[in-house]
């Protein structure tokens, strides 16, 4: 279902990473997955080529939650993330010249989006 939603969507995902749990003990929230955009100025960013620009990212949850919330995550957080991954490529030069980030967390029993760009990525 993912790879059919983000085809159908027109969307490229230059890079997919899959990765532990990020949940610090007494952290309120834990991020799900996101994407980045990696704007002109970090290009170079994680040793990627100057054109992978748009990275996915997963992280693994408990399998209790993860059966809890796979429905909204496939019925619709992947679509939203999709669309948004297909129109980054063609949001103009200003966006794009800086970083994006498009997050979907867990905290307190609900889904939530977190969208953060520029200086505001590092915090």
């Amino acid at each position: 279902m993912p790879r059919t939603l983000i085809h159908s969507a027109r969307a490229t995902i230059e890079s997919l990473s899959l990765g532990p749990r990020v949940k610090a003990q007494g952290d309120a929230e834990e991020m799900i997955f996101d994407l980045y955009w990696v704007g002109d100025g970090r290009s170079g960013h994680l040793g990627l080529a100057t054109e992978s620009r748009l990275l996915m990212r997963w992280n693994a949850v408990p399998a209790r939650l993860r059966a809890l919330l796979a429905p909204e995550v496939c019925e619709k957080w992947l679509p939203l993330a999709c669309a948004w991954a297909a129109a980054a490529p063609k949001r103009g030069n200003a966006w794009a010249a800086t970083n994006h980030r498009w997050m979907v967390v867990h905290r307190d029993g609900a889904l939530r989006l977190i969208e953060k760009d520029g200086a505001s990525i590092a915090k």
